[in-house]
């Protein structure tokens, strides 16, 4: 309880900054671009040096085969418990499912699990986020667009009449798991996994920066979540109870699906604590970005990160008490 009061008073000074003016539009997105390529990397790679030992490199691929396991079971239920949405179109439906399975671990994930694991956890996290860069920009597009990743807002690709025959290139989807390679959280993930697997220790004052530089991922990342919020008005999509019960899934019963699943095959320690918080974090910020540029529905989706935040600061305290 303690830890979420002070994310949330982190949250509420962004918000402030929103309301006032001082963040908003293009410098809240530069301190989001920021945040990922610069800090994040950082707080990664500085968490991965630790001493080699076989039990830790053997602990990673566990966790990495644990996440891609988690993965693979979310897409279905997604889709089974998406399937009682009736009344939605297929733009809503495809971010609902997007939200079921993509948590928003860049910003909250990292920060939440310093806080209440310590910053030893946090090596886990970068190699269990490693599926979510992957799947997310790849089997998330084709989640939100509905059409394999092939739609695009906006209509016809420049330069083809609608009844042309498109030049044969790789989907959406394909270009965009491609991209995801190159995101600065899996190139820093590689290279502090690389390090550590060789014992190389980064040299002092390269260390200490990098130190410094990641320690402001946590406060960085609440101010802006708090500055977002500020700047979005939901009145009208607060009124659909499929947002409500999707954000329930969110932030209650995948986690305890989750950890249910952790304790029936034995799992304990980090293995069984991190999967477990992350999956109670709140849907992906960058599921309104995805949304707006593949066709899907970013109202909606802005709606699911403003809730699922807000209730997040209630839900991980009780999450935080299964695992620790």
């Amino acid at each position: 309880m303690s830890q979420s009061l002070v994310l949330f008073i982190l949250i509420s000074v962004g918000f402030a900054a929103g309301k006032a003016g001082v963040l908003k539009g293009a410098s809240v997105r530069s301190l989001s671009r920021f945040l990922v390529d610069f800090t994040l990397p950082a707080i990664i790679i500085v968490s991965m040096q630790r001493p080699f030992s076989p039990e830790l490199r053997d602990q990673a691929l566990r966790i990495l085969a644990i996440s891609f396991a988690v993965y693979a079971a979310s897409f279905p239920l997604a889709y089974g418990f998406a399937a009682l949405y009736r009344r939605s179109g297929r733009e809503e439906l495809g971010v609902h499912r997007f939200a079921m399975c993509f948590s928003n671990v860049a910003f909250m994930g990292f920060p939440v699990a310093e806080s209440l694991l310590g910053r030893e956890s946090l090596f886990i996290v970068a190699i269990y986020n490693i599926p979510f860069q992957l799947l997310a920009f790849s089997v998330g597009i084709i989640m939100i667009s509905g059409n394999g990743g092939g739609g695009v807002r906006g209509g016809t690709a420049p330069g083809h009449a609608p009844g042309d025959a498109a030049p044969a290139r790789p989907s959406r989807a394909t270009r965009g798991f491609l991209k995801a390679l190159r995101n600065p959280a899996i190139i820093s993930a590689l290279i502090g996994f690389a390090l550590f697997l060789g014992s190389v220790r980064i040299p002092e004052p390269l260390f200490a920066s990098l130190e410094l530089l990641g320690g402001m991922t946590t406060p960085l990342a609440m101010v802006v979540i708090g500055a977002v919020l500020s700047q979005t008005r939901l009145s009208g999509v607060l009124g659909n109870p499929r947002l409500w019960a999707t954000t329930a899934y969110r932030l209650a019963l995948h986690p305890l699906l989750v950890f249910a699943s952790a304790k029936a095959v034995g799992l304990s320690g980090m293995e069984l604590a991190v999967p477990v918080l992350v999956s109670s974090m709140p849907v992906a910020a960058n599921s309104t970005i995805l949304a707006g540029v593949y066709g899907g529905d970013d109202v909606t989706a802005s709606g699911l990160v403003f809730v699922s935040t807000l209730l997040s600061l209630a839900t991980i305290p009780i999450i935080g008490r299964l695992i620790l």
